[in-house]
């Protein structure tokens, strides 16, 4: 118990039963209880007594080079790599380990939860795990061939794994909004639920003799809406319906490892896998956590300056009005330069199958829901306000 419990005191938590008991005495809470007046919590949360706050090795390496052009013209590239030392996770002690579990027959082949595997009430420990890694690689060239023209491009490409985010508000939520393959205990490393792997941006600027400023920036990415392909019911009857869906390849359909309720949902399910970009790269295996990105986006902003100077004896007065219009493109088509999320048709998660139960051989069986099939869009536009193309005008005093 002394591992365990722990105690408030001046210099701190320690772990002392003595000290936790005297300091609920103090409080006035009872020291001494009935089993008619006690009951069984809901759950039980703790901490690892070896839990250590998050640490992280951070590397980065960058270099500029000049290139030998008539005109200032630099190349920049920068590396930086994360790799996790100590990171929260959370696990359910009450969740027994799957090793000895049965498995499915078939190409899905996951362990399956026995009924009543579970015999105590919920336990949750916050732990550590050094698994989770992350790397980000960018380019980036400026120019400026003329006095009056400056030039920029950058690309950065990023890549993060994690095991948790800890996503949810307490400590039965985080195991939730993870897809896993074998329980909540058993998260396997994958893409970071906030990860935004590709992104580009181009600036072109002009200032003249006159007093004109015009720049002009396009700018296009990918991600930022990251979403699981899962299933419906809960396969491994773990407890947690965020199960991983298993993509099975075309042969594995044909000969019978992969089993439908019905040609129906075998042709919609196998028609909808094939126009999917993801779906289609990956048959064979478990689609992993937050790895659906939503398309590339495509915006330009546009920004016009103007300066009006006036000189009252030694001192130079001016005043510059100014027009930016952000996300042009939406000015000319509602489409353009919006970006797009799961289509609501498909749901708030992409659960594009349904597991209907296990036939004599043991192999599961499935159902594909009425709205997927070979023409349903797997994105729409995201018709949030802040889509649409908006302009500012401006007036601003420039002091000498």
């Amino acid at each position: 118990m002394n591992d365990v419990l722990a105690a408030f005191s001046g210099n701190g938590f320690v772990y002392n039963t003595s000290d936790f008991y005297q300091k609920l005495k103090d409080m006035g809470f009872p020291t001494t209880i009935t089993p008619e007046e006690g009951a069984m919590p809901a759950t039980i949360c703790g901490v690892d007594p070896d839990f250590k706050m998050p640490q992280v090795w951070k590397s980065s390496i960058a270099l500029d080079y000049q290139l030998p052009v008539s005109f200032p013209f630099t190349v920049t590239g920068e590396y930086i790599y994360n790799k996790t030392l100590n990171a929260a996770m959370i696990k359910d002690w009450a969740v027994p380990d799957v090793t000895n579990f049965p498995r499915l027959n078939g190409a899905d082949n996951r362990a399956i939860f026995p009924k009543g595997f579970q015999t105590l009430q919920s336990a949750y420990v916050l732990e550590n795990t050094s698994r989770g890694y992350g790397w980000s690689a960018s380019l980036q060239l400026n120019a400026r061939p003329f006095e009056w023209l400056s030039l920029m491009a950058a690309y950065t490409h990023s890549v993060s794994k994690e095991v948790t985010s800890l996503p949810g508000s307490n400590a039965a939520s985080v195991l939730n909004y993870v897809s896993t393959v074998e329980g909540p205990n058993n998260m396997h490393l994958h893409n970071s639920q906030n990860v935004t792997p590709d992104r580009f941006v181009f600036s072109i600027t002009n200032n003249d003799s006159h007093g004109n400023h015009l720049s002009l920036i396009y700018e296009t990415w990918r991600g930022g809406y990251n979403y699981s392909y899962m299933m419906m019911n809960d396969i491994n009857g773990d407890g947690y319906n965020y199960d991983a869906l298993y993509i099975p390849t075309d042969q594995q359909v044909a000969n019978g490892e992969f089993r439908f309720v019905s040609e129906d949902d075998k042709t919609r399910f196998m028609d909808f896998v094939h126009n999917d970009s993801y779906l289609s790269k990956h048959q064979g295996e478990y689609a992993e956590p937050y790895s659906l990105y939503n398309p590339w986006v495509h915006r330009i902003d546009v920004s016009y300056k103007h300066d009006f100077t006036l000189n009252v004896g030694k001192t130079k007065h001016t005043l510059q009005l100014s027009c930016d219009v952000k996300n042009v493109l939406n000015l000319f088509n509602s489409k353009w330069g919006v970006s797009k999320y799961l289509n609501p048709e498909i749901g708030s998660d992409p659960r594009i199958l349904k597991y209907e139960g296990v036939d004599k051989q043991g192999y599961a069986t499935f159902s594909t829901p009425e709205a997927i099939n070979g023409n349903t869009q797997t994105w729409t536009l995201n018709h949030g306000i802040g889509q649409c193309w908006y302009a500012s005008i401006g007036i601003k005093y420039i002091f000498n």
